[in-house]
Order: C-alpha cells, then structure tokens, then sequence
C-alpha cells in the first residue's frame, strides 16, 4: 500500500468517525431527552423561561458533534458509541422535576414560547415551578428544565403515551432530580417522619413519585421552603448522603443499596411491590403505567381500561420472570385470573417472609442438600386456559367453618402430613358442601424425577395456595384458585413426596 492509499483509508475513518458522531447527537435528542423541555435564561434583571421542542435544543448545541470530534478524533476509542453517549449527557444537562401536584398548576397550554419573567407573587400558581426553575439554574447550573404538569400536551394521546413510557428513562438521563418536600420543612422533620413521629409527606404516598425517587442518578431534596434539607456545600446530589437515605429507607422501606445506585428489571417482584403497596394514584391504570420503568417492562397506555392495566403489567413481568415468590400475595385477585393479584397491595403481607426463608436458605444449604434441587415450578406461564404451572398438590379435609362479616369465613383444614391444622381466612362466595379442596405447595423442592417433596427438616414453612373444586360439574370441573386473608403456610410432619401435579388456574 503506498502513501496514497494510506490517506485514503484514513479520510475514510475519519468521515465514518465524524457521521457516527451525527449519527448519535441526533438519536440523543430524538430518543433520550424529553420531547419539550423549559429553556432559562437571565436577562440581567433576572430569570425568565420559554417551552422549547427538540429542534430548539438540537439548534442550540448544533456546535456540540464538531467539539466532540475534534475531542476523540485521535483517540483509540473501545466503546466509541457508548463514550460518545456519554459526553452527549454531560453536555446536554437538564434537571427534572419530583413534586405533589398542587389542586392548580400552570399546564402545557399556559407556557410561553417567548422568554417571560413569571411574577409568582401575583400568580400563586407559578410560584413553584419558578422556584423549581431557579434551583436548577443557580444550585445546579442547568440551563434546561423539565415538569410534567407543563411540558407534556396531555390533549395528545399519542405525545401523552411516549412521555409516560420514556418517564423512567427522562428521570434516568437527568442532570439532576430536583424533589420539593412540601410537607417537611427540614431534615429534623424528616427524622420524625422515620421515626414515626408525625405524618409522613405526601411525597412519599405517590405512585408516580417512587420512580422519581429510583431512576435519576442525582438528586436533590428540598423543604416547604425551597431550602436543601442537606446543604449544597455537603453535596450537590443526595445520592451519596448516608444522612438523608437511611431515612428515606425507613419511611420507604426501600433497601439502601436500591436508594444509592437501582437498576430496573424484572427481578425481585415480591420487594418492588412492596414498595408500591403503600402508594396511590389518582387514576387506577396509573398504578401499573408508573411501575414500567421499575420493572423495565413495555406496555400500551390505554386509560379507561381500569384494573386491567395492573393485569397486563403482570402479564409482561411473567413473561420474563420465573421464581415462584411472584405468586407470594394474598387477598383481593385480578379479575382476569384468580392466581394474580389485584393491585400491589396484596403483596406485602408475603414480603416479609421472603426475606427469611432467602436469608434461611441461602444460610442452610446444606440441609437436604437443597442446593442439588429446583424450588418451585420455573417453567409456569399464563395460556388461554390459565396459568399453567406444577404444583405439589394435597387434598385436605374440612374440618370446621366459622362465618365472618364482609363474605368471608375461617375455615380449618386436616392432612396427615401437616403438623399442624391449617387455618385460613377464605374470601368471597361460600363454597357448596360438596366442594373439594386442597392445598398446592408453591415452593417445593423438586428433583430430577418429576417429583416433589417437602420437609420438616427446613425450619421455614412452606407457602402454598388454597384450591377448591367443584365435583358437581364433571366432567369440566378443575381445580380453582381461593382467595385468602393470608398467604398459606404449611409445615410437614415428616418428608413428604409426590409427583408434581400441571394445573391450569
């Protein structure tokens, strides 16, 4: 090759390093910013905002592919794309917005398109995004700005669908999460609220706000009165403070290590719906849309579907979930299938002891050996039919019942391998006296045999649904799933097998 050639090959490498740097910068804008964003400037006599769109931001950082060019052209770059990704979010720094909406506020159709001075005093309404505003450009340097209550057309279903799915990923590309505390006026407020002491603040009550507390890389907490509950001069993001998180973990009951540093996914179903169970929405699909991001999952926004949204969160989170601890709920099911729940709030009563039975297994594998044998059913799925999945099945006897008020009744079960009776809570419609039940434990060991089997050997119990069927219906009858007060929970008498029973719930 002479030189000639040698400088053709290098004009060609540096023309695909220059197109793949616009490349880039005009995917950046499109797809991981959000789509209209609040420009601040200042004047001189102080802060004024505009609404700005995408164009107006490539616009403004057209100089922004040349200086990232000139910056790497001779670098021996590995992850060329993914460096090149990173400078675009250093240079295009937005902060982001994490509030109660007030019964008023300035919305989509209210903002300015020219530079305006908002004189809050005269309109309360402007009050808190101006401040909003001017945190972000003082405190935090941010030239840009994003809230929902004003930068999505919410008449635009199609503009409204995009931001509530690309939500987790515009908190996530911030600069900084700015929180307004409107409730707690400092850190010792706070510390109360931890305690126990006084009424937690609404911010912490949210659906939406559990994501905007998760996904940012920094963020910034301050109080009624706009003041940092820790100082900027400590940190500018409280992401690292010890002070703050250990608080925030006990009001969220969100592990620390979640607080500092969370990577959505489906995983860990039984912990995140937990930290849900708590919080409300004002409309019901949005107790399923604002989990998205959370559980890293796509779903189609179609408000005025009701509770079926939470079913189809589901639906996508089992799709790619396979631990049997996801059907570790009890009371109220989905009306789209008896073995899911009906929202995040039949969750936390089995959280609790799936934290001890992790913890126990992962402290005594070596009784039976358990780390030789599956747990559970992994290959289960929802199907036409139902939810398919193998269950450890054992029929019971009804011993006694004893009715309760709002439809419900205690019901006490007998089998020879139970240590002792079950008792369990039943809800809904009373069963026929010809009804059959059985217990299907969920969390089995299972060998290579097909079987399973249960043992008094683990200290834990074992959980299990309660199953009823109606023999008067042969030759359709099949096994159903019961609603229960409580998650069920057996232990055996002795070592138990079986060979594993396909039902379709």
């Amino acid at each position: 090759m002479d030189d000639s050639d040698s400088i053709g090959a290098s004009r060609t490498d540096d023309n695909d390093f220059r197109d793949l740097v616009e490349e880039v910068f005009d995917e950046y804008i499109v797809n991981e910013i959000p789509i209209r964003l609040i420009h601040i400037s200042n004047d001189g006599q102080g802060l004024n905002f505009k609404l700005v769109d995408r164009n107006f931001v490539k616009e403004h950082f057209k100089s922004v592919p040349d200086e990232i060019y000139r910056e790497f052209c001779n670098e021996r770059l590995v992850d060329r794309e993914g460096r090149i990704r990173e400078r675009m979010k250093e240079t295009f720094k937005y902060a982001i917005f994490s509030h109660r909406w007030l019964f008023s506020e300035p919305s989509y159709q209210d903002m300015p398109t020219e530079p305006m001075k908002v004189q809050a005093e005269l309109e309360p309404k402007w009050k808190k995004l101006q401040e909003f505003c001017r945190k972000a450009k003082v405190d935090h340097g941010c030239e840009f700005a994003w809230s929902d209550t004003c930068c999505i057309d919410k008449t635009r279903s199609a503009e409204l669908d995009e931001s509530i799915r690309s939500m987790f990923r515009w908190y996530r590309n911030s600069h900084i999460c700015i929180v307004h505390l409107s409730g707690t006026e400092d850190l010792a407020a706070l510390e109360r609220q931890q305690r126990g002491g006084t009424k937690i603040d609404v911010w912490f009550t949210r659906g939406w706000t559990l994501q905007e507390l998760l996904a940012p890389s920094q963020i910034k907490f301050y109080g009624t009165n706009w003041q940092p509950l820790v100082p900027l001069y400590d940190s500018k993001s409280d992401r690292v403070s010890d002070t703050i998180m250990r608080k925030i973990e006990k009001i969220t009951n969100i592990p620390l290590r979640d607080l500092k540093s969370f990577s959505p996914g489906t995983n860990r179903v039984p912990e995140k719906m937990l930290w849900a169970s708590k919080r409300r929405t004002t409309r019901v699909e949005d107790i399923a849309y604002c989990l998205i991001g959370i559980f890293d999952v796509s779903l189609m926004i179609a408000y005025g579907e009701g509770n079926r949204a939470f079913f189809r969160l589901m639906e996508e989170i089992m799709k790619r979930y396979d631990k049997w601890d996801v059907f570790l709920w009890s009371g109220k099911c989905s009306h789209y299938n008896a073995a899911l729940p009906h929202d995040p709030r039949c969750y936390p009563v089995g959280y609790q002891e799936t934290l001890v039975k992790r913890r126990h297994e992962a402290d005594n594998e070596e009784e039976w050996n358990t780390a030789n044998y599956g747990i559970g059913d992994r290959l289960f799925a929802l199907t036409n039919h139902g939810l398919r999945i193998k269950v450890l099945c054992l029929s019971v006897d009804l011993q006694q019942t004893r009715d309760e008020p709002h439809n419900s009744r205690y019901l006490t079960f007998r089998h020879p391998e139970f240590i002792h009776d079950v008792v369990v809570r039943h809800i809904g419609a009373k069963r026929e006296p010809h009804t059959t039940w059985a217990i299907a434990v969920l969390d089995y060991w299972a060998n290579s045999s097909g079987s399973g089997f249960i043992d008094r050997v683990r200290r834990e119990p074992f959980t299990a649904f309660l199953l009823s069927m109606d023999k008067s219906h042969a030759p359709d009858a099949r096994w159903r799933k019961e609603m229960t007060e409580e998650v069920i929970r057996i232990r055996p008498a002795n070592h138990y097998e079986n060979p594993l029973v396909e039902l379709y719930l």
